[in-house]
């Protein structure tokens, strides 16, 4: 009987002794499942990456998320929203396009779920906003002062580029908010492109400009051998005198014509002006002569050939007129130099002009660039301002030179409104742009 009592009493402290063990039971460790988006998707823009967590002895936490390009290693782990349905929201624009690894882990308060793990690429080509284009203006005779409206949903900063609807080229094209003022009155087309990088959008808008008293547009027009040929094709003349027309003054260089009919020609197609002529010049056989035209508002108060009288200093010696304009009185040169002797003809120009105090210009093809001149180290009329400036291309065919300028001594500065370059010109035309700027005579 005692033996088993002794036996019975074993049997009930081992049976306690096992109870005591699983008291303490080990953790399970939570889940995490990535639900969107999914592995190798492509993407873009505001991405909302979702998914759920569990833990089946207890409640989650938190969920935390991290965010790294493929090859890199480490990770930076962010929380997100929720917990058993949890979201995180990725800006991807604000990363560069590639391939990334989104991974999520769960946290019950004592362990780390396995790490979770979709890898995806960013493309946010796909999803950019394009720009819109838009502008609002104001005209001031034939001065425009434009104001951009234009806007980018996605806030990516934009280029802008103008077609004034003139044929201009200048620094104004491309800025924000342009001012441009136009070489004569009418209806012109304008349009303004913006592009965001990505995409572009433009915008079309016809305005109508008119003429104040005040403002003198003077032009300058190398017309390429311009002789009895070109005065013979009538579709050809009438296009030289649709282009002059638009210009109070214009002058016509390259005039090649033994007979002297061609210039007759023109100037019976332009009869609202008056015109004068140089001399034949020249050294060789082929011979130029430079024509002034000027219309009623000019009044031409005297004017110079140099031919012959500075034949040794210049291959086509320069002409000179002074004109008067409501208040404003001033003397032109113009010249047509010979490319091979650019600088030794501008020091003779400029030691024939002298430093005049009275309003004083230069206009003509000066040949003042490519491998005829160094027009980044200037050494001739360096006090003077050279307003067809370098970027300005003046020449019809593929290459970017400025060869044809105009060049203002400092009293003409309160004068002079702004410059432009007329590209309405193909190469059965001339092999020149028409130059031209706008004047307040007005001023004094």
């Amino acid at each position: 009987m005692k033996k088993e009592v002794g036996i019975a009493t074993i049997f009930i402290l081992i049976i306690a002794s096992f109870s005591g063990c699983i008291v303490e039971n080990e953790n399970e460790i939570p889940g995490i499942l990535i639900a969107y988006p999914h592995e190798g998707d492509i993407i873009s823009g505001i991405l909302n990456i979702s998914g759920s967590a569990y833990d089946r002895d207890g409640n989650v936490e938190r969920i935390e998320v991290s965010i790294a390009q493929s090859n890199e290693e480490y990770m930076i782990w962010k929380q997100a929203n929720g917990t058993s349905e949890w979201h995180y929201i990725w800006d991807t624009p604000r990363d560069d396009n590639g391939i990334y690894r989104i991974s999520a882990r769960s946290f019950d308060g004592k362990d780390y779920s396995i790490i979770f793990s979709v890898n995806v690429t960013v493309n946010n080509t796909m999803s950019n906003h394009p720009p819109v284009a838009g502008f609002t203006y104001t005209a001031d005779g034939l001065t425009v002062s434009f104001t951009d409206m234009s806007s980018d949903i996605d806030g990516d900063s934009l280029e802008y580029f103008w077609d004034f609807g003139d044929q201009s080229d200048g620094q104004d094209t491309t800025m924000q908010n342009p001012v441009h003022t136009y070489p004569t009155p009418g209806t012109y087309t304008v349009t303004l492109t913006v592009d965001d990088g990505r995409a572009t959008d433009e915008k079309s808008t016809n305005i109508t400009v008119s003429a104040t008293l005040s403002n003198f547009t003077i032009a300058s027009w190398n017309l390429q051998i311009f002789g009895v040929t070109k005065a013979s094709n009538e579709t050809l003349l009438d296009y030289y005198a649709d282009k002059i027309d638009d210009y109070d003054i214009c002058i016509v260089q390259e005039i090649r014509d033994k007979s002297g009919t061609a210039i007759q020609e023109l100037a019976a197609k332009l009869p609202e002006y008056h015109y004068i002529i140089s001399e034949r010049a020249g050294t060789t056989s082929s011979k130029e002569q430079y024509a002034i035209f000027y219309d009623g508002r000019a009044v031409l108060i005297n004017y110079h050939d140099y031919t012959p009288e500075k034949q040794n200093e210049f291959e086509r010696p320069p002409l000179e007129a002074t004109f008067t304009v409501s208040n404003w009185t001033f003397t032109l040169y113009t010249i047509h130099t010979k490319p091979s002797n650019v600088p030794n003809e501008l020091t003779n120009l400029e030691n024939l002009t002298g430093e005049p105090s009275a309003d004083t210009l230069i206009l003509g093809d000066l040949n003042a660039d490519g491998s005829y001149y160094d027009e980044n180290d200037r050494e001739q009329f360096i006090n003077w301002d050279w307003v067809i400036t370098n970027d300005m291309d003046t020449t019809v065919a593929s290459s970017d030179n400025t060869y044809d300028r105009i060049i203002i001594n400092n009293a003409v500065e309160n004068n002079l409104i702004s410059v432009g370059i007329m590209k309405d010109v193909t190469k059965d035309e001339s092999d020149h742009y028409l130059i031209y700027a706008v004047f307040d005579s007005g001023a004094i």
